[in-house]
């Protein structure tokens, strides 16, 4: 949170076609908060002598508000729901695809990384921790190992009896 000079200086000087780099040295901020500050600046609608006329409070509250306006009150997913579709028999969902389905439904939900991180502790919290490691010592070029994921699409179109016929990818 800056104070109101920085918040008021940042603006002027910017307004005087200042550098973002002198500015920052000035007021000791990085480029992303003097951004943010002429950001929330610009969409205030004031003018800068309306800003200055204002009190210092209420200029830091008006940028900084007292409470988190970014910070949402989000319902958790329904983690259990999303564990039993992975872990069910013959399953080839993944936590990306459950993910894809939760943002669907709930767009203006948590974001890939958070709905992971929430996922992973739903796991360890219920679950407990998983020490599964698969570490396998092997001569490099002795061996070829191919994993196969999904279903073989039905790509190729034998074209003397347009018979359609399933594919292997190698990645």
């Amino acid at each position: 949170m800056q104070d109101y000079n920085t918040i008021v200086g940042v603006i002027q000087m910017r307004h005087n076609d200042c550098s973002f780099s002198v500015i920052q040295k000035r007021y000791h901020i990085g480029s992303g908060t003097a951004q943010l500050i002429l950001k929330w600046f610009d969409a205030s609608g004031l003018t800068l002598d309306e800003l200055r006329a204002m009190e210092p409070h209420t200029v830091e509250d008006l940028f900084y508000p007292p409470e988190n306006l970014q910070r949402r009150d989000l319902p958790l997913p329904d983690f259990q729901y999303y564990y039993d579709r992975i872990h069910s028999p013959k399953s080839k969902v993944n936590i990306s695809y459950c993910w894809i389905e939760y943002k669907q439904e709930h767009p203006d939900g948590y974001e890939q990384s958070q709905f992971y991180e929430l996922y992973n502790r739903f796991v360890e919290e219920n679950y407990g921790k998983s020490d599964i490691k698969m570490a396998v010592e092997r001569v490099p070029g002795e061996k070829l190992y191919i994993d196969w994921v999904g279903d073989q699409p039905e790509l190729l179109v034998d074209l003397d009896t347009g018979e359609i016929k399933k594919i292997l990818f190698e990645v």
